[in-house]
């Protein structure tokens, strides 16, 4: 069997468990035993270990833990153990020995076990597994892949639409204010340097009169009447002159004196044309306060300096060519979200189109099969609700069942009695068998109201499916042990005063003493055993018959 499949259940401490290691294997596996003998306390063992509800008290009274144990083979490249540490209050989680989250534990369980029977886990009960199921059914395969094609490209573009801004009016407000401020600090034309030029320019613009006055005493002391500091000056260096005529060392005085004559010259010269450009207009002066009045409020808005200013400005540009490319990209997108939108509606109604006529196929070979296994009269339908569509399509998959007649359909699970139930719940199986990925499928109580006749139906049912799962099976019929590949036998034994549930693999003797007995009380009636045999025979020549 190349699916993985339970190699070995161990319980330790478990209500009457004192210590059980049971080993198994692939095809059909049914446990056998008198009624309370703990064929059902095997099956809440599995369940626990695979992350299902631990009832409160399971703990062997005087230990202080409980603890099971599923090994699994093909389930990996190495064997893989789930298994939980029952403890008052609490029940910590383990995968190969690891501590790991009961969701984890819960979610790897499911996947590798379906347990049937007295609504302990209904997988197939859910709608999400029941449309998958459906459409592994019906082949819907390539119109799945197309649903979620579409839909992953409508949840991207949703995705990038949110990216890009969120709330459009937002979007307009910002966009008109980065429109505003890169136009009011373009508008300003600021030039590189200006503002320490702005600032020199308007000490000189406000002191214009006083400037000018300055330069024209100086001019006047330096330059202007013939007792001007130029005249003495010129007097002296003839002087000088003459003296140095006498005493050649005072040539060099006579020479930097002269030199001293001409550098006033020419500093009067200056100051004089100085004086000549000082422009003391006050239209000249109203434009400058006024320029540095406007880069004074660009500087309030936008950074402490101009250089700040056309930061900002920059920063601004490059944002608003973004937003910009964002509304021409939100515009595109509207457009594309609509044709993303019919590409959904279009590839979930074709999906649907395919799912009706599944379903009504589906209907009429479970109930066909529910037939056989005792239910002629419970009907059952496959129904499609519209609901959003997703990655999956626009429907919700239910399975439903009118168990008796004249009684409305309502969800399998909301309706149908325990062995009911699990009956239901075989059929299905068998239907979906090549279609349902789950490797290890367990039926408690399936025979729950069966007779003779019927349960030879249920064995061949369950044997069948065991050809594609792992069929592990409670059953108090001899006529569903005698299609066992694997027989166990749970019984109570006391020893040093204390019951112990013991469960025993089973030769071909011991299964045809184990079917007498299940036959008639006692089982020592040579009828009992020779029909035992019948029954083994029976099944065995069947199993030959039927291909696989």
């Amino acid at each position: 069997m190349s699916r993985p499949h339970i190699a070995e259940l161990s319980v330790k401490d478990l209500a009457l468990v004192s210590e059980l290691r049971l080993e198994l294997a692939p095809g059909l596996t049914v446990l056998t035993g008198e009624t309370g003998a703990g064929k059902s306390m095997l099956v809440d063992a599995l369940l626990a270990a695979t992350g299902g509800r631990v009832a409160a008290g399971m703990v062997r009274e005087g230990a202080e833990r409980a603890k099971v144990e599923a090994v699994f083979a093909g389930a990996g490249d190495d064997e893989l153990i789930l298994g939980r540490e029952i403890q008052p209050g609490r029940a910590p989680a383990r995968m190969n020995g690891e501590t790991v989250p009961l969701a984890k534990l819960a979610e790897r369980g499911s996947e590798l076990v379906a347990i049937h029977g007295q609504g302990e886990q209904l997988r197939l009960a859910r709608s999400a597994v029941q449309r998958d199921l459906v459409d592994a059914y019906g082949g819907h395969a390539g119109l799945r892949d197309a649903a979620t094609t579409v839909h992953r490209a409508l949840r991207d573009m949703l995705a990038e639409r949110e990216s890009l801004g969120g709330d459009p009016r937002e979007r307009a407000r910002r966009l008109a204010l980065l429109e505003h401020e890169v136009g009011e600090i373009d508008a300003a034309r600021i030039a590189d340097d200006e503002e320490s030029g702005l600032a020199s320019g308007l000490a000189v613009a406000r002191s214009a009169d006083r400037l000018r006055a300055s330069a024209a005493t100086v001019y006047d002391l330096l330059v202007g009447e013939r007792a001007a500091a130029r005249d003495q000056l010129a007097i002296a260096a003839r002087d000088l002159a003459a003296a140095a005529e006498l005493d050649p060392r005072l040539a060099d005085h006579a020479a930097r004196l002269a030199a001293s004559v001409d550098e006033i010259a020419d500093l009067g010269a200056d100051l004089r044309r100085y004086a000549e450009s000082i422009d003391a207009d006050p239209r000249e002066l109203t434009r400058l306060e006024s320029r540095n009045d406007e880069l004074a409020e660009l500087k309030r808005k936008y950074g402490p300096s101009l250089a700040e200013v056309v930061a900002y400005g920059e920063r601004a540009r490059r944002e608003l060519s973004d937003v910009s490319s964002q509304e021409e990209r939100l515009a595109r997108l509207d457009t594309e979200e609509r044709g993303a939108r019919d590409a959904v509606a279009s590839a979930s109604a074709a999906l649907h189109t395919a799912r009706e006529k599944t379903a009504k196929k589906l209907a009429k070979n479970v109930e066909a099969e529910l037939a056989d296994l005792g239910l002629e009269r419970c009907h059952f339908a496959v129904t499609l609700r519209p609901v959003e569509p997703d990655a999956t399509g626009g429907d919700r998959v239910t399975f439903e069942i009118a168990p008796n007649p004249g009684e409305p359909f309502a969800p399998l699970q909301d309706t149908a009695s325990g062995g009911e139930l699990s009956r239901i719940m075989l059929a299905l199986e068998v239907v979906l068998a090549a279609q349902d990925e789950t490797p290890v499928l367990v039926f408690d109580e399936v025979d729950a109201g069966v007779g003779g006749r019927l349960g030879e139906t249920v064995g061949r049912a369950l044997w069948s499916l065991a050809r594609q799962h792992q069929v592990l099976c409670v059953s108090h019929l001899a006529q569903v042990a005698a299609y066992a590949d694997t027989h166990v036998k749970v019984r109570k034994e006391v020893r040093g005063g204390r019951t112990h549930v013991v469960a025993d693999r089973l030769g071909t003797r011991e299964s045809v003493s184990e079917l007498a007995e299940m036959l008639g009380a006692g089982g020592s009636s040579q009828s009992l055993v020779a029909g035992a045999r019948e029954l083994q025979a029976g099944a065995a020549d069947w199993k030959t018959k039927t291909r696989w």
